[in-house]
């Protein structure tokens, strides 16, 4: 489906609290209007209403958690939730520098428990386990 452009007036102190929204939470003021506007058409037709969509536009809006929206779209994994949301064209709510560092911290060290040993670690651990054998 192709794009269209729209003009409209608004009010500036909703434009501005938009703008702050946007600015928290990360997105654009296009993909934030389109994400609205996308549910509007949706309640229309409110038996036709997909409860995934609901569920990311929460997600988008900070209603619920990333981890909440994860439980209840049924996934194990929260990159799952973020696939579909950029999918759907929905900002993400920023999150805060703690989490952020947080989650770096524990990828880090889950990757870490995934990797094999280096080479030279795995020599030197056969030789250990060769000698203590002996």
């Amino acid at each position: 489906m192709g794009k269209a452009k729209i003009n409209f007036e608004i009010e500036e102190d909703v434009l501005a609290n938009a703008k702050a929204y946007v600015a928290r939470h990360g997105g654009s003021l296009n993909k934030l209007v389109s994400a609205l506007f996308s549910q509007l058409g949706q309640r229309l037709d409110a038996p036709d209403i997909d409860p995934s969509k609901k569920i990311l536009f929460d997600l988008s809006c900070g209603k619920i958690s990333l981890m909440e929206a994860t439980r209840l779209l049924g996934f194990q994994d929260a990159g799952y939730t973020l696939h579909l949301m950029a999918e759907e064209g929905l900002p993400m709510k920023r999150l805060s520098e703690e989490t952020i560092k947080r989650q770096a911290a524990e990828s880090l060290e889950a990757m870490r428990e995934c990797l094999l040993p280096s080479k030279d670690k795995a020599k030197r651990s056969t030789k250990k386990t060769i000698h203590q054998h002996s």
